[in-house]
């Protein structure tokens, strides 16, 4: 019905000034409806439908009535949406909208809305200039100091936990390319990206060989949208001799040279703390530790509190996760027995940690990886160990060999003795497998 009368508006032949006068009253019918049932999808819409035909909207008024209808309830999150339009479309300074959310935690700490606005308003009001989608490193020095008051106020509320979580974890990884693999025979070349693209972008790609473009067909190593690894087959042969043949794709560029005796090279990304984890200065790292130490002293006052458990590892983990990492080990495990519906999830984050310290130590160039003995339940971070020929995954607590094996197409020997593997499907993407290893496990159900 709010379409029917979205298309009367719209197919009107009155004078313009009777539609005015009508898309107003059109705003006085929507908020009795909105009085009746404030979490209405059709009235919310109808009403940005209106405002938008109107000449001059009252963009002011209808601020005024987000805050009455956020007075009944804090987390109606139509209303927050409908907010963040009505800013969109208004010249109302964002600042106002922090100071806004300010007031709103003030009276209660466990409003999530309001927290989560503040992460959208925080990257535009006071932006990182060196880095997109960040905020500037003295805002969040002051939202450390805001949110930890949040949450020894009331240890048990989630929304501030989460926030804290956002601060520690802004932004996204930038493009990289993490390997590229050449080979003569056949004619390839293999590019692994941090970030996975789609084909239409892959196509645009530029190889080089001594310098001059040449034409060919990428091609993803699976049938996916978004793929990381992506091989490069020319329409020419790759010549002989010593060549040097580079890479450029989604706006990162790399390059690698080749032998005269060569057959195949391959080139890896150099991995440090700062590949997994964003770099800090020694401010930021100074209000770290001691927010570090004032989570251990909650941790004794409430030693069976989940949220105040896992943050010890988040600020773990953006402190140093190698020098922390057997406190964060046990702290997950502790955490699989405190809140043991989702122990799977802390073990796969173990895994994940796990997996991504022996990335920043290890040489990739050796193309072997020994990950014995690691307690990992998942393989994480598959991009990074493309070029693999050698994996050792001995004396973990895999249950199964599945899609994440179709990033291995150099993969000559696979040993996983020892855990609890019961489908071994993946292994069928596996073209250069020769040796594998699988003693110890459980009933191996059949390849498909």
């Amino acid at each position: 019905m709010w379409n029917y009368r979205k298309k009367c508006f719209a197919n009107s032949e009155k004078p313009k000034s009777e539609i005015e006068a009508m898309l107003n009253s059109e705003l006085t019918f929507i908020e009795s409806c909105l009085r009746n049932n404030p979490k209405s999808y059709g009235c919310w819409h109808q009403r940005c439908f209106v405002l938008l035909k109107l000449k001059t909207p009252d963009w002011k008024r209808e601020l005024q009535l987000c805050n009455l209808f956020l007075q009944f309830d804090d987390r109606n999150f139509h209303c927050w949406d409908y907010r963040r339009f009505v800013c969109s479309h208004s010249n109302h300074p964002l600042k106002d909208e922090i100071d806004y959310t300010n007031k709103l935690i003030e009276s209660n700490f466990s409003n999530y809305s309001s927290w989560h606005y503040r992460s959208k308003l925080l990257p535009e009001v006071y932006p990182d200039s060196s880095v997109g989608n960040k905020i500037a490193e003295r805002k969040l020095l002051e939202e450390l100091e805001l949110v930890q008051n949040a949450f020894f106020t009331d240890p048990n509320d989630q929304s501030a936990w989460f926030y804290h979580k956002w601060l520690l974890g802004r932004g996204h990884p930038m493009q990289s390319i993490l390997s590229l693999h050449v080979s003569r025979f056949p004619s390839t070349l293999t590019c692994t990206l941090r970030k996975p693209i789609k084909e239409e972008d892959c196509q645009q790609a530029l190889v080089r060989v001594n310098g001059t473009v040449i034409s060919g067909k990428w091609k993803p190593h699976s049938s996916a949208c978004y793929m990381n690894t992506w091989t490069f087959t020319p329409h020419e042969k790759i010549g002989t001799g010593l060549i040097s043949v580079s890479c450029q794709v989604d706006g990162v560029e790399t390059q690698i040279t080749m032998e005269i005796d060569d057959n195949e090279a391959l080139c890896c990304a150099k991995n440090t703390i700062e590949t997994f984890c964003e770099s800090s200065s020694d401010a930021k790292l100074l209000v770290l530790e001691e927010e570090l130490n004032s989570c251990r002293e909650l941790n004794e006052l409430e030693p069976d509190n989940k949220w105040v458990v896992l943050t010890l590892v988040f600020l773990m983990k953006a402190i140093d996760p190698i020098r922390f990492f057997s406190e964060m080990k046990e702290l997950l495990k502790s955490l699989c027995i405190i809140d043991s519906k989702r122990s799977c999830y802390y073990q796969d984050l173990h895994s994940k940690y796990a997996v991504e310290n022996w990335i920043i130590c290890a040489d990739l160039q050796s193309r072997k990886a020994d990950l014995r003995n690691k307690g990992i339940t998942r393989l994480c971070h598959v991009e990074f160990l493309v070029g693999l020929t050698h994996l050792d995954l001995s004396h973990n607590k895999l249950k199964a060999l599945g899609s994440t094996f179709l990033v291995f197409p150099w993969l000559q020997e696979l040993k996983a003795d020892d855990n609890e593997i019961t489908e071994i499907d993946g292994l069928k993407a596996l073209p250069s497998l020769i040796t594998l290893s699988l003693n110890s496990n459980g009933t191996i159900l059949e390849l498909r």
